[in-house]
């Protein structure tokens, strides 16, 4: 009742489990098999001996093939049928959901009527089939109703669903037809407008502003009249609480030739803890309009600095082009004196490592597991997300832990990390490391016969030689081991890991880091505060 996932780039093989919830499943997944190298290309359960298989390669890469087999005392015995733990509730949603997909594909008289309710429902899964429902029904049934829709859910739903069906017939108009839309745009940013920001939650918030992007981009550039409006409303709103929402904001100010969304963003650009988030910004500000020379400066200094961030194979091809457009719109004046930002290349660098931010900390205590058991096992209320995401930095656990997509890939994915470990065992495993490690990245210790030790996490080898990893800041610096040079090689009994990392922090700090922890870096978990 599981099934696994291939990761090319990162060289994992995750396992996920799913459970029933509303209408369809939530996934839990875990780290099942990590190796480097292991470009996973397939894998499959052999009907004959029950074994798992897996191969790896591509790309010139040496091919591999795997045979996984379980050895202990659990039963083995092949799945006969899913999950039947299957509530009363989840059975009559479903059923909702399936009579709203027959709605798919053909018209019915019926279907507006039976999918209006639904555009607002709790499930999002059952908002998307009466979305669906509505878009293949005539529009000119429904248009006016959607475009007065006052239940922000609700509209949010029906908006989207007209925007779609619009720009499908746009697609289909000759280029002698008169252009409908332009009125209809601004129609439907004057319905947008009308949904109080203030009373969205977060989620709705971000569909919000999607339906902004899908609206332009569906259905072209708004003129110079609805783009001041839609500047108007939207520019307030910038910076915002929450990365998903500046994201979102930043891409469409961007669009929209707001006069203030460079400096804004290169503020936060400047606090980003994560290079994910900062590409993020640097990726929408390559294409924005009217810097001046001083942001100019600012923004390809991040170049520099990012020549140490690391990535997949196309990683610095990637940084290359958004640098490459970015220059595109830059006067031959500008270019002569940013001369010496922009001939700095990828790699030229050694990596800024983000236990920078623990810059100007001193010592709190020297905590115990004890001493703070009690607040992590009873205090974990009204916490703070923001602050415990700034402990997470602080910390360094960014450099080489992953959450939600962000982070290091050298030590395990952390976003999951509440299904295996109580608020005890977080403490446990972050004040003692060594105590318990994760041998899939536990480090070795090699000596050499010439009296020279290496402690680090082997990334490849091969019959003559041992890559070794001995900067966990950096995944791509290795030392090479001649095997014929080796005397002994054992796994170390010290974690890679530092002692001693919440020592610079005070106890309501530690209670939000493990916050953020548990809750996988989910803004919208019960142990936050609003």
């Amino acid at each position: 009742n599981a099934f696994y996932i291939c990761d090319w780039t990162y060289g994992k093989l995750f396992v996920v489990h799913l459970r029933p919830e509303g209408s369809s499943y939530r996934g839990e997944v875990e780290e099942f098999i990590v190796g480097k190298p292991l470009p996973l290309t397939d894998v499959l359960i052999s009907p004959t001996d029950g074994a798992m298989y897996f191969i790896g390669g591509g790309w010139k890469n040496q091919t591999h093939l795997y045979r996984v087999t379980y050895s202990g005392d659990e039963p083995t015995e092949a799945s006969k049928k899913p999950a039947t733990n299957v509530d009363a509730r989840c059975v009559e949603t479903r059923a909702l959901r399936r009579r709203l997909e027959s709605f798919h594909g053909r018209q019915d008289s019926k279907a507006v009527d039976a999918a209006w309710p639904y555009l607002g429902h709790a499930d999002r899964f059952i908002r998307f089939a009466a979305r669906v429902a509505l878009e293949w029904q005539d529009p000119t049934a429904w248009r006016e109703r959607a475009l007065a829709e006052r239940d922000p859910q609700t509209a949010l739903g029906a908006l989207l669903a007209l925007v779609r069906v619009s720009a499908r017939d746009e697609f289909h108009r000759k280029p002698t037809d008169p252009a409908p839309n332009a009125a209809l745009q601004a129609r439907l940013i004057e319905s947008l407008g009308r949904i109080d920001w203030e009373k969205l939650a977060d989620a709705q918030r971000l569909e919000l502003l999607r339906v902004y992007a899908v609206t332009f981009t569906r259905l072209g550039e708004p003129d110079e009249t609805l783009r001041g409006k839609t500047i108007a409303r939207l520019d307030p709103l910038f910076p915002a609480p929450t990365r998903p929402l500046n994201a979102e904001l930043c891409q469409l100010l961007v669009y929209l030739n707001s006069s203030h969304v460079i400096q804004e963003t290169l503020n936060l650009l400047a606090k980003a803890p994560t290079q994910e988030e900062q590409i993020h910004y640097v990726r929408c500000l390559r294409v924005a309009k009217g810097w001046t020379l001083e942001q100019r400066q600012n923004y390809f200094s991040w170049f520099v600095k990012a020549t140490g961030y690391q990535g997949g194979n196309s990683f610095a091809g990637y940084l290359r082009n958004m640098k490459a457009d970015a220059v595109a719109s830059l006067t031959e004046a500008e270019k002569k004196s940013l001369e010496p930002i922009l001939k700095v290349k990828y790699g030229a660098v050694l990596p800024e490592a983000l236990t920078t931010a623990l810059a100007g900390r001193s010592v709190v205590k020297e905590w115990k597991v004890n001493e703070l058991a009690p607040l992590v096992q009873n205090g974990l209320t009204k916490r703070d997300f923001d602050q415990g995401r700034k402990m997470f930095v602080a910390t360094g656990c960014f450099s080489c832990h992953r959450m939600n997509g962000e982070g290091g890939v050298t030590g395990p994915d952390l976003t999951t990390v509440a299904g295996r470990f109580s608020p005890r065992d977080m403490l446990v495993h972050t004040i003692e490391p060594s105590t318990a490690m994760d041998e899939k990245y536990a480090p070795m210790t090699i000596r050499t016969i010439d009296g020279d030790v290496i402690i680090g996490r082997v990334t490849k080898q091969n019959a003559k030689t041992v890559w070794v990893n001995t900067d966990m800041f950096n995944p791509l610096t290795t030392v090479q081991v001649n095997r014929g040079e080796i005397e002994s090689m054992a796994p170390s009994k010290l974690s890679p890991m530092p002692q001693g990392l919440l020592n610079v922090l005070h106890r309501e700090e530690i209670a939000d880091l493990m916050a953020y922890l548990l809750s996988g870096g989910d803004r919208t978990n019960g142990m936050f505060g609003r």
